[in-house]
C-alpha cells in the first residue's frame, strides 16, 4: 500500500521542521487540532519518533511507499521553505526507495492574495524538482487565506503542468483555527476547468461537503480526493458509497487516495482500520494502492 499524505515523526526539535510538535501547541490557531489528535484512553498514541523507528512502522505494515508533503502555514523566509523540504531529503536518503515528497510554496508575501511577484513561487518549484527531486507540491488555501481558484495560484498551476507535478490541496472544515471558506471544495471546479491536464488531489476529504467533492472527481478526470487526517472509521457515508459505486458512470474506487496525515493520524490503527473497511477486495486495492501508484507511474512514463 501507499501513505499518500505523510510527515516525519514528532522526534523534530525546531520549528524549522514538521515534527516540532511545541510550535504546534504554542501557536493559538493551530493549538485547536492538536485536541483531535491527542489520542487518549484505550486508543494508540503516536509517540515521538526517530525517523529509524517511524520508518520500521512502515515496514510493519507493509506500507510500501509514503509521500512526504511539505508544510508552511505563514509567511515565511526563503531559508523556512528550504528547511522543509531538506527534512524530507535527509530521510530519503537513509532509506532509498521508502519515500517521494511534495515541495511547497511560499504563502502570499503581503497577506491574502496579493499580487508581488507571481513568477517566485513557479521559479521555486523549478529550482526544487532540479535539486530535490520532487513529485509535487502542498497548497493550503485556508491559512494563505486565498481560495484555490485565486488568480494568485494560477501561474503556479501553470508552472505544475510544465513541469508534471501534481498539486495536493488542502480542502474542507479547517481543524485549525483559520477561514473556512478558501477551503470549499467548489473552487477546484474553476481550476480542473482551467487546467485540464493539472493532477489535483483534494486531501482532507473536504467534509462537510464531501459529496460535493465526489461530484467534481466523478466530472474531472485528473482531480482525486485523499483521506489525509481521517480515521477510516469516521469516513462519512457519502465517501464510502462513492467508492463502493459510481455517479455519471464514473467509478468512485477510482478517484479516491489514502492518506493518513501521520504523526497527526495513528499509522498502524488507520492502516488496520482501512484494511477492515466493508468494500470488496478491488476497491481497497485501488485506493490504498493504485491510485496514487498510478499518478506516479504517468508521471515516471512521461519523463
Amino acid at each position: 500500500m501507499i501513505d499518500a499524505f505523510y510527515h516525519p515523526g514528532w522526534a523534530a526539535t525546531t520549528a524549522d521542521t514538521f515534527g516540532d510538535q511545541e510550535s504546534w501547541r504554542q501557536d493559538p490557531q493551530r493549538a485547536r487540532a492538536m485536541r483531535f489528535f491527542d489520542q487518549g484512553g484505550n486508543k494508540p498514541v503516536t509517540k515521538p519518533a526517530t525517523a529509524e523507528e517511524s520508518n520500521q512502522e512502515l515496514i510493519d505494515n507493509n506500507v510500501e511507499l509514503a509521500i512526504f508533503q511539505a508544510s508552511l502555514y505563514y509567511q515565511a523566509e526563503r531559508s523556512e521553505l528550504e528547511s522543509r523540504v531538506q527534512e524530507h531529503v535527509d530521510i530519503m536518503k537513509q532509506f532509498p526507495g521508502r519515500y517521494e515528497h511534495a515541495g511547497t510554496i511560499l504563502p502570499p508575501r503581503q497577506g491574502p492574495a496579493s499580487f508581488w511577484d507571481l513568477m517566485e513561487n513557479p521559479r521555486i518549484l523549478e529550482e526544487h524538482k532540479e535539486k530535490y527531486g520532487i513529485r509535487g507540491v502542498h497548497i493550503l488555501p485556508a491559512p494563505y487565506g486565498t481560495p484555490a481558484n485565486d488568480k494568485w495560484f494560477y501561474p503556479l498551476y501553470a508552472k505544475c503542468v510544465e513541469l508534471d507535478l501534481f498539486v495536493f490541496t488542502y480542502i474542507g472544515m479547517p481543524g485549525p483555527l483559520w477561514p473556512t471558506y478558501p477551503n470549499y471544495p467548489l473552487h477546484l471546479d474553476d481550476v480542473a476547468l482551467a487546467f485540464p491536464d493539472l493532477t489535483i488531489v483534494g486531501h482532507h476529504i473536504g467534509d462537510p461537503w464531501v459529496g460535493m467533492m465526489a461530484h467534481l472527481a466523478a466530472k474531472h478526470e485528473n482531480l482525486y480526493i485523499c483521506t489525509s487526517a481521517w480515521s477510516p472509521k469516521r469516513y462519512p457515508k457519502e465517501l464510502l458509497e462513492f467508492m463502493g459505486g459510481r455517479w455519471h458512470a464514473q467509478p468512485g474506487a477510482d478517484k479516491v487516495i489514502f492518506g493518513t496525515d501521520y504523526p497527526l493520524i495513528n499509522l498502524t490503527k488507520a492502516v488496520t482500520d482501512a484494511r477492515n473497511l466493508d468494500l470488496p477486495d478491488e476497491v481497497l486495492e485501488k485506493f490504498m494502492y493504485s491510485n496514487m501508484k498510478g499518478i506516479l507511474d504517468r508521471q515516471d512514463a512521461r519523463r
